[in-house]
């Protein structure tokens, strides 16, 4: 139950959705000045979940 009570709060953290729509967002522009390959924009989520979840444990 550990596991669904951290997903709940990751998804329910009005930062943590702002940085995806930003990653999001700037991954699209990207896309329309340079082609940004599959694993690239893999890699950018990656790293934002990454970030959100370091956020989320150590700078509340």
């Amino acid at each position: 139950m550990k596991i669904v009570e951290g997903l709940k709060n990751y998804f329910s953290d009005k930062r943590n959705r702002i940085v995806h729509a930003t990653v999001g967002i700037s991954a699209m522009i990207g896309m329309l000045f340079n082609v940004i390959g599959l694993y690239d924009r893999l890699a950018l989520f990656a790293v934002a979940i990454g970030f959100n979840v370091l956020r989320m444990r150590y700078l509340p």
